[in-house]
């Protein structure tokens, strides 16, 4: 038999069809290697859009599809057309059909509300910042979800008094972690503040303090996976106040078999961290600080700060989670630091430096490169005189990197690859997040891939411009990796 076969459809007259089709206008070419089962879903495809080309949309579940010249045979979804079909043959539908559902016009990413989740250890200084940024900026209109630990709202209370005045909505989260026992009640909050801006309210920006105890993951979980939320909302960043001072023993706390370490989580699902109180520690610990952070996260930008005092446009509209705006971003040089933070930095640090323009350190390749100068042992050299403790326990427990690769990736390889990762042996380590831009086989556009723990999503960003190289970027954060084996991996899925 040829390998495109020439079929057309016959339906059931019991269907009632809302629409008049003409079998004979709208000739099937199928390949005769196509499974019964893919002419199903052909069919079914055709059907709807001829039926909302038409302005009345409906949908078409086929039951049973047979060959006309024997109607009483109904065939194995499973086999391949060639068994049962020869070119100029009709084939015989009979299935549900129901009113399609009239998708609602989506929001672009950049038309959403957009939420930074502010997170940070007690007394690292959020509170601190929040008030900052009530009281600095004047344009722009924020709506802020606190939470703290306790019966008592302490940050309400430390809060300056005028901030109704400055704030939109200030929803108080008083009865636990919002992360954990009343993660609903975030989900509520936020619902109630979208509720507010379709009766006309506007709001620019949603700012949700967390507990010095919170994990940031089940927050971020929650805007991955519900979409009455993300169809108006859309996670900025996670900004992480990081204290200077005692980051170092925070990563060091021991904690109980099965926990996690809140401290690091932070700092390792940051897209941007604010290293805050450099005031009190010499320029020598902050870069050890700094160096310890890169241990965890390569590809957070960061800030140096005193009494959090940093630009508002460091703050807003970071789209550090928009799929799309990843192909914006130069994965390989997406960490930055300033130049107080990279070696070169004399002197004191005087109550003005968090507000310095600090841009030479923000531009290039700024302590990142190919990340090899951040490895395990990065800062050991500085530890000396410094508190830091000679056996670094944690050089391997949480780690990152990129890989880049010219080529064009096997879609089937990619699936595979994708599923290997979402049951990683635990020998080769945890994947807390990864962030990619793909160039698939035969496929025009841009392929963005993201994923937080347990939770992924996936689009097409830009199509490849004409002449432009098909390179893949990957960006790994987690614990323990077994790089060599990602790495292998994730070569191994492209074109030879």
């Amino acid at each position: 038999m040829a390998d495109e076969l020439n079929l057309t459809v016959w339906f059931h007259p019991s269907m009632q069809l809302p629409v008049k089709i003409d079998p004979e206008a709208h000739p099937f070419k199928v390949s005769a290697t196509n499974t019964v089962v893919e002419l199903m879903d052909k069919c079914e495809e055709f059907f709807e859009s001829h039926t909302r080309e038409a302005g009345t949309p409906f949908e078409l579940q086929i039951n049973v599809l047979w060959n006309v010249k024997d109607h009483k045979k109904a065939l194995n979804p499973n086999e391949k057309l060639s068994e049962h079909f020869a070119s100029g043959d009709s084939f015989g539908v009979y299935g549900d059909l129901q009113p399609a559902v009239v998708k609602a016009e989506t929001k672009k990413e950049e038309d959403k509300v957009p939420v930074t989740i502010l997170t940070g250890f007690l007394g690292a200084g959020k509170t601190t910042l929040l008030n900052y940024i009530l009281q600095e900026q004047k344009d722009l209109k924020i709506a802020i979800i606190e939470n703290e630990f306790g019966e008592i709202s302490i940050d309400d209370a430390l809060l300056k008094q005028d901030k109704m005045a400055l704030a939109e909505k200030i929803v108080v989260m008083d009865n636990g972690c919002m992360c954990c026992t009343i993660r609903g009640d975030l989900a509520k909050g936020l619902k109630e503040i979208i509720a507010d801006i379709k009766k006309g309210g506007t709001i620019d920006m949603i700012m949700i303090e967390t507990t010095g105890m919170a994990d940031p993951v089940p927050i971020v979980r929650t805007f991955m996976s519900d979409p009455e939320i993300t169809v108006d909302l859309r996670l900025d960043a996670v900004i992480t106040m990081a204290d200077a001072k005692n980051l170092i023993g925070r990563l060091d706390d021991e904690v109980e078999e099965g926990k996690v370490n809140e401290a690091y989580q932070q700092i390792a699902f940051a897209d941007k961290i604010i290293l805050n109180k450099l005031d009190l520690i010499t320029t020598e610990q902050a870069i050890v600080v700094k160096d310890r952070i890169r241990e965890i996260n390569k590809f957070a930008k960061v800030l140096p700060a005193i009494k959090g005092r940093v630009r508002m446009d460091e703050l807003h509209n970071i789209r550090a989670h928009d799929m799309v705006n990843f192909v914006e971003m130069d994965l390989e040089k997406e960490a930055e630091e300033a130049q107080e933070l990279s070696g070169g930095h004399g002197g004191g640090h005087e109550g003005s430096h968090g507000e310095e323009e600090h841009g030479g350190g923000h531009g290039g390749d700024g302590g990142h490169g190919s990340g090899s100068g951040h490895g395990p042992a990065a800062g050991t050299g500085h530890g000396q005189g410094h508190g830091a403790k000679e056996d670094s326990r944690h050089d391997t427990r949480v780690n990152s990197f990129s890989i880049v690769k010219e080529g064009e990736i096997i879609p089937r390889k990619l699936s595979m690859w994708m599923q290997m990762l979402g049951q990683l042996p635990a020998e080769k380590g945890t994947i807390f997040r990864i962030k990619a831009i793909l160039a698939v086989k035969d496929h025009p556009f841009k392929h963005v891939f993201h994923a937080v723990m347990d939770v992924s999503d996936e689009d097409d960003a830009a199509a490849w411009e004409e002449g432009e190289k098909r390179v893949s970027k990957i960006v790994f954060i987690g614990k323990a990796m077994d790089q060599p084996f990602l790495r292998r991996g994730f070569e191994a899925i492209f074109e030879e």
